[in-house]
């Protein structure tokens, strides 16, 4: 009889907790943010822009850039709301030979964050190669440019050095390219060299682009004076010769007295 009492009381237990048990519910599982990227070309060659179209599964707040020394950012102008359709075809240009790598930084609406990183190998494509540049004169060559130094002192001589720029893209946002500095010369003190051999230094751009470059004296701490005494770069369409495709290019002008020339390797 005890028997019988104590397995009616046991029965009686576990179907009372039944309900319960049945009631309890599940923790919510929350969906991972994820992105993907495509590139729009399959192959990435020097100067030549192109577009990466991001999608994902929840609007994105947020797009970092991660570079070596820096980071660049474009958000959604309001709290809350994701970027529009245009600002997520992201744009870039690369200007080297090389593997180049871009690292992003996603963030959603709802704060969840992932990062993707995307690889390319660049590619010569129909890029000019410089190899060569020369001073053929400047104003007031073999004058004083330094006149804390006397007539017959060398120190007095211009110390030369130059810089060539050409079009990059300033910010992966945005499809906007401006000249930027790409080769800038160590200084050669008193005209020592007026001819240069860039063969080495790897310097290619698009046959379709356009090349800037400076020359001055260089008096220190940043401070010098434009040999080509004008205000603006001196620069060469190179889509003006893609026919002819000279390995020479010679600029000059009498008024400003500057007479310099380029030497390009062209495919």
């Amino acid at each position: 009889m005890e028997k019988r009492i104590l397995l009616i009381w046991v029965l009686t237990l576990c179907f009372s907790c039944s309900p319960d048990s049945a009631t309890e519910q599940l923790p919510e599982i929350k969906e991972a943010f994820s992105v993907t990227l495509t590139p729009s070309v399959t192959e990435v060659t020097v100067d030549i822009p192109f577009e990466v179209k991001v999608q994902s599964n929840e609007a994105i707040f947020e797009i970092t850039r991660i570079l070596e020394n820096s980071t660049q950012s474009v958000s959604s102008l309001m709290p809350g709301t994701g970027l529009d359709e245009q600002t997520l075809n992201l744009h870039f240009q690369f200007g080297y030979i090389r593997n180049e790598d871009v690292k992003l930084e996603f963030t959603s609406i709802s704060g969840k964050k992932t990062t993707k990183t995307l690889n390319f190998n660049v590619t010569r494509g129909n890029a000019v190669k410089v190899i060569g540049f020369r001073i053929n004169s400047f104003y007031n060559m073999n004058g004083t440019w330094d006149e804390e130094y006397a007539e017959d002192d060398p120190n007095r001589l211009a110390d030369i050095i130059f810089s060539l720029s050409k079009l990059k893209n300033i910010h992966f946002s945005k499809a906007t390219v401006d000249m930027r500095l790409w080769y800038l010369s160590p200084i050669y003190p008193n005209q020592q060299q007026l001819e240069w051999d860039l063969s080495q230094e790897e310097l290619y751009i698009s046959d379709r682009s356009i090349i800037e470059f400076g020359i001055g004296d260089d008096d220190g701490n940043g401070i010098g004076q434009d040999l080509a005494r004008s205000s603006q770069e001196l620069s060469i369409r190179l889509t003006d010769y893609r026919d002819t495709k000279p390995t020479e290019i010679n600029l000059s002008n009498e008024e400003y007295g500057y007479d310099v020339s380029l030497q390009l390797e062209w495919l």
